[in-house]
């Protein structure tokens, strides 16, 4: 049916962010996306936690449920037990993956809304632990930091060069429908944004070519990632939200947010992903190569929705180890390999003008 109209000056704000046009019809896209996506590989959980005696719509907490499966749960007053129930909801909903979500619990929370996404795919095409061994990453003209490299020789691959946007795009799927698509450019400073607005799903999924047997180097990487993202909402026009929003949907009381945290992880490994995710590259005429030994981006795609799960950016898989300075022969010759190995994709306005 017909989605109604935003009611309030807060609602039009976070339906303008989202690029939609009604809460409802939000209600039953997020819905019935959780509903598709929450398979053997994927989990989707969330959780409402109030203050004892704060009065919230019972209109709110059966959308909660009903939508997002997220049940009611009373805070006790005692921080320290509230905070140690917390995470330790966290932690069995990301099996394992986040164990320490919330350090403290600050006195005037009234309200606390939680949703934790665990993701744990297996690569259709698994690497030999027996092949990983020490290798470095460059992370830009003038260092490298030492890291663990996962190898094949004949990886079952599907990729392609994009000259437009200067950058290499493969795909490893998983069993089952999602897939890692790994992008690399030629070159350290590159505009992360304009390649991702370049590379949707529908955009990607057609060029990819028929897999071919290419030398492969992956990283092992364990990554964690937490960001507070009231800085990154307000660029988004969301500001009010953190100030004097319209929430008389929820409650009748005075209530603002306070704070909205993120955290994520990723762990890359032989048998494959996990996320809550020689010294220079020699180019071989005989045989394909493509190497993820700098930084690069990543989406973990759900292909029957398209939907992209993660996106991520990976600027340095070892950050506590020493940075060491490069010899002039380490610098990695992806440019030339991109030369090389060149896919003509022109004629596709959307990637720019062909090269």
């Amino acid at each position: 049916g017909q989605c109604p109209k935003s009611a309030n000056q807060t609602e039009k704000r976070l339906l303008e962010a989202l690029h939609l046009e009604s809460v409802p019809c939000l209600h039953h896209l997020l819905s019935s996306i959780r509903r598709q996506l929450t398979g053997s590989m994927l989990s989707v959980a969330s959780r409402v936690y109030l203050q004892k005696g704060f009065e919230v719509k019972e209109k709110f907490l059966e959308n909660s449920e009903r939508f997002y499966g997220a049940k009611p749960m009373i805070l006790s007053g005692n921080n320290e037990n509230d905070l140690i129930a917390i995470n330790k909801w966290i932690k069995e909903a990301t099996e394992g993956q986040i164990s320490t979500f919330l350090d403290q619990l600050p006195a005037s929370t009234v309200m606390l809304l939680l949703n934790a996404v665990h993701f744990q795919g297996f690569w259709r095409h698994k690497f030999d632990p027996s092949q990983t061994g020490p290798d470095v990453f460059h992370l830009d003209d003038q260092f490298i930091v030492p890291i663990e490299m996962m190898k094949a020789q004949k990886y079952s691959l599907s990729w392609f060069t994009l000259d437009p946007l200067e950058v290499q795009v493969a795909r490893f799927p998983f069993k089952g429908n999602m897939s890692f698509v790994a992008i690399v450019p030629n070159q350290f400073k590159w505009n992360v944004s304009q390649v991702l607005v370049n590379l949707s799903h529908d955009k990607l999924h057609s060029r990819f070519p028929k897999e071919k047997p290419t030398m492969v180097k992956m990283p092992k990487l364990h990554v964690d990632y937490q960001l507070e993202l009231n800085q990154v909402l307000s660029q988004l026009g969301l500001g009010e939200l953190f100030s004097t929003p319209d929430l008389q949907k929820i409650t009748d009381e005075p209530l603002f947010v306070s704070s909205i945290q993120h955290q994520s992880t990723l762990e890359l490994a032989e048998d494959g992903v996990e996320a809550s995710a020689a010294t220079s590259v020699m180019m071989s005429r005989s045989l394909s190569t493509f190497s993820l030994n700098q930084p690069f981006l990543f989406i973990i795609f759900e292909e029957t929705t398209g939907i992209p799960l993660f996106v991520g950016s990976i600027q340095n898989p070892n950050p506590s180890a020493a940075q060491q300075k490069k010899e002039p022969q380490d610098s990695p010759t992806l440019k030339n390999a991109i030369k090389n190995k060149s896919t003509n994709v022109g004629g596709y306005k959307e990637w720019g003008d062909p090269v």
